[in-house]
């Protein structure tokens, strides 16, 4: 039986695989991507940082094809293994911006974001995609509350730490006080909820409290809570796909998991 490709790859227009692109290629912006002058639907500011998510995509897949990270590697095939062909994640921005973010594999804790930025120095296109760098960096997963929109923003409190965001309104299909699993990238006053979120119910609020503060230890070496939450919703990501995911067969994962691909786990 033929396998189905993957949803999220319908991200990429013209049917352009990823995978059969080497890095020497991308690094020739203009012959490999006719995508990036391709017009894209959205507020100020999408159509620059969808075509920016798009290039870390591609960069991030050749990467682990030619699997020039072994640690990147072993963090892509296994999420894509357990998460990425799940309906849960079909679009193609939740666990691979995790994975291409946050997930900190270097020997000085980089990011395939950092390595990108290296990668697009001295090239025509590098600058156009500064701002969606710095701001990418900066992001993280976070729990945020429903407090009110508008036709032109959207407000939303974290849980715990008490942070307000405004955000463009671009999720439709979200009740009143309800809380939302997402990443905000900022972008000037407002922010972009950077995917499709994943909902849970106002009347949960406190039960999702409780969890996420009883599992702060895992992140003992920071010296403060607020530091813990921090790196808890930067760190947490494969824990937060495995409470989300609609595939009954996969356990909860710890919210450290990440250091399972890592080289140096104690």
């Amino acid at each position: 039986m033929m396998k189905k490709k993957p949803a999220w790859l319908s991200i990429l227009p013209g049917n352009l695989d990823p995978s059969r692109f080497t890095l020497d290629q991308l690094r020739n912006v203009k012959a490999a991507h006719s995508f990036l002058s391709e017009r894209i639907k959205g507020p100020p500011g999408f159509a620059e940082y969808m075509r920016a998510y798009r290039f870390l995509l591609f960069f991030g897949i050749a990467c682990v094809a030619e699997n020039k990270y072994p640690a990147l590697t072993r963090c892509w095939k296994d999420l894509e293994r357990l998460f990425m062909r799940d309906p849960a994640f079909e679009d193609g921005v939740f666990v691979q911006s995790w994975v291409l973010m946050d997930f900190p594999f270097g020997p000085e804790r980089q990011t395939a974001l950092d390595y990108f930025e290296e990668f697009l120095e001295g090239t025509e296109a590098g600058p156009g995609f500064s701002r969606f760098i710095d701001e990418a960096r900066k992001s993280r997963l976070g729990l945020y509350q429903d407090a009110g929109r508008t036709k032109t923003v959207a407000n939303f409190r974290e849980l715990i730490s008490g942070r307000t965001i405004s955000a463009f309104p671009s999720v439709d299909a979200y009740g009143k006080g309800e809380i939302l699993l997402t990443r905000a990238i900022r972008h000037g006053e407002q922010a972009f909820l950077w995917g499709h979120p994943k909902g849970f119910p106002k009347e949960t609020k406190s039960q999702i409290e409780n969890m996420v503060l009883d599992k702060l230890f895992y992140f003992f070496e920071e010296t403060t809570p607020e530091a813990q939450f921090e790196a808890f919703m930067k760190l947490a990501g494969p824990y937060w796909m495995s409470c989300v995911t609609k595939n009954d067969a996969i356990p909860i994962l710890d919210p450290d998991h990440y250091e399972t691909y890592l080289d140096r786990r104690a």
